[in-house]
């Protein structure tokens, strides 16, 4: 009996390679075991909401297109699949297929005469994308191929999905919090499945543009409560994917006391600004930035503005209003 877990889907699973050159690596592993004449993985984008080609093995760019929007969205094949959470079907395991959209007008004027598709689901039930199989000859694929495919199914999914990671990432530095990744649009998705905090539109820009970057800042929510926000880059696993960023928000006071102004006054103190630009900035007068400075000294115990300036970067006392990229 054949293994999907030892031989070249093993080497393939814990290679060091990026992930697009690992998908292509089962791609090639698979077409020594399976018969074919196309074959592809791609990956879903949480963040984006939409499918990615990682590897593709001899599809049209028609198909491929197909694939990762009509196919994902409308085809009864892969509805099936997703109704009934079942494993890899074929066209004929699927009564009336041929007669379907995607047979007669984009799989069989591409020269194909059967195929199978998998959806890509983890161990715990996270969807990561879909395998694709396509043949020239209606004997393949075989019911033997049909188990190789759903024996590699949810190893392979492990392999793509991008939440895994930064779950462990927001369970470990903040317990609890609300946490989500962020895409450089601005698009969102929550972690856990929990619930999103109102988060000002303007936050989410400013977190995408941060995005490459850690930092830690200060942000007031609409209710007025002040939360500590703190971003960690996510470096993209696939090529032509968005970059994104996880980030998540801690209810905290502001400390020593420091009013909403005070911190924004902290905040392009600490982006070196002089008195009179900070004034113009705030649209007040070069005196009161004056009293602030000096609110500031007292209340933070620090001696000149290059100390109010370090302690500002050290515990993220910068005001989302005042952020820059």
């Amino acid at each position: 009996m054949r293994s999907s877990t030892t031989g070249p889907y093993h080497e393939a699973l814990g290679s060091a390679a990026d992930l697009n050159t690992r998908a292509d690596e089962l791609l090639c592993a698979l077409g020594e075991r399976v018969s074919s004449s196309a074959s592809a993985i791609s990956v879903w984008d949480p963040v984006a909401g939409r499918h990615l080609t990682l590897a593709n093995h001899d599809y049209p760019d028609s198909v491929m297109s197909h694939f990762n929007s009509w196919f994902v969205s409308n085809d009864p094949l892969f509805k099936e699949m997703e109704r009934t959470r079942s494993g890899a079907l074929r066209w004929r395991d699927f009564p009336g297929y041929r007669r379907t959209h995607s047979v007669t007008n984009v799989f069989t004027p591409a020269g194909f005469d059967e195929g199978l598709s998998a959806r890509l689901v983890t161990a715990q039930g996270t969807y990561a994308g879909t395998l694709h199989v396509n043949s020239d000859d209606r004997r393949y694929p075989r019911d033997v191929d049909v188990t190789e495919i759903n024996e590699l199914r949810s190893s392979v999914a492990s392999l793509l999905d991008t939440t895994m990671r930064p779950v462990m990432v927001a369970d470990f530095l903040s317990p609890g919090s609300p946490a989500w990744l962020i895409d450089r649009l601005g698009n969102c998705r929550a972690l856990h499945d929990q619930l999103m905090p109102d988060v000002d539109p303007g936050l989410l820009s400013l977190v995408a543009r941060l995005a490459g970057t850690e930092r830690k800042f200060r942000w007031c929510d609409p209710g007025g409560t002040w939360h500590l926000v703190r971003l960690l880059p996510a470096t993209p696993r696939y090529r032509d994917a968005t970059p994104v960023a996880l980030t998540f928000t801690t209810p905290e006071p502001l400390p020593y006391d420091l009013t909403g102004r005070e911190l924004e006054v902290l905040t392009l103190v600490a982006n070196g600004l002089t008195s009179a630009q900070i004034a113009g900035a705030l649209v007040i007068s070069a005196k009161t930035v004056g009293r602030h400075i000096e609110h500031l000294l007292g209340k933070t115990g620090v001696a000149n503005r290059v100390g109010l300036a370090t302690l500002a970067h050290q515990h993220g006392l910068l005001s989302a209003r005042q952020m820059q990229p």
